[in-house]
Order: C-alpha cells, then sequence, then structure tokens
C-alpha cells in the first residue's frame, strides 16, 4: 500500500510540477550601475552666433535610476519648439547587449533608448536621432 501510494504522488509531482513552476523572463528591466546617475547636454545651436533664436535643442538634463529615468529640460526654451520644464519620467522596458529600452513620456517618439559610448551617455530616439550626454558635476 505504500508502496502505491509513493509512486502516485511522485507521478503526480512530476505531472504538476512544471505547470507549477514560473518560466524566467529573458528580458532583464533594470538599467546597469554604469548608466546610473545625472547626465546633462548643452545647448545646441542652428547657426552662429549662438543666440536665442538660433538654438533648436536647449539644455537637458536626464537622471537615470534602478528602472525609471527622468528627463527634463533646462533653460530658455524657444516658444515655437514646443518643449516644457516639466519633468517626465520614462520607464525601462528591456536590457538586451549593452542597450535599454525605455517607454513612457519620452522626448520625440514612443521609444527611447540608452547605450554607454566610452565617458558618454548616448539617449537615442525611435527614429535616429542621438544625444550624446556627460555625467553632471
Amino acid at each position: 500500500m505504500k508502496f502505491k501510494q509513493c509512486g502516485v504522488f511522485l507521478l503526480t509531482l512530476v505531472v504538476l510540477a512544471p505547470a507549477m513552476t514560473v518560466p524566467a523572463s529573458a528580458k532583464v528591466k533594470l538599467i546597469p550601475k554604469s548608466m546610473r546617475g545625472t547626465w546633462v547636454t548643452k545647448p545646441q545651436y542652428n547657426s552662429k552666433p549662438h543666440i536665442k533664436k538660433n538654438m533648436w535643442l536647449p539644455s537637458m538634463k536626464l537622471v537615470v535610476y534602478k528602472k525609471t529615468a527622468k528627463w527634463q529640460m533646462k533653460g530658455y526654451l524657444p516658444a515655437d519648439a514646443g518643449y516644457d520644464h516639466k519633468v517626465h519620467t520614462i520607464k525601462a522596458f528591456q536590457y538586451r547587449k549593452d542597450l535599454v529600452t525605455l517607454r513612457g513620456d519620452s522626448l520625440f517618439t514612443k521609444w527611447n533608448f540608452l547605450s554607454r559610448q566610452g565617458k558618454k551617455l548616448d539617449f537615442g530616439q525611435q527614429r535616429g536621432s542621438d544625444i550624446f550626454m556627460t555625467r553632471a558635476k
């Protein structure tokens, strides 16, 4: 009798064990420590002389946390560009091969990307534009 009960228990365990386990996700949603911190850019201009009329991208501040990043435009903002001084949050969606994919309240498109290029952080957008940022002091 005990042998039958032990056999039934083992058979039940073998059949139900795969259904009870949770598969591991291949997408890691944490941003690496080398990318975390505060990153800034200088304003970018269309032509010289560097006056406010020629500015096409104001200075920007990006603070990268463990699972999110917050970006904000700083300083003078051109009226026709549609920028604001609000702090926008984007969340890490996946991390694969030194490229973090972010989505949420992004800059120009629905998707943003973070990657390290030497000492600079590459803050890229979906349609191919990149903003290279340096670490804040």
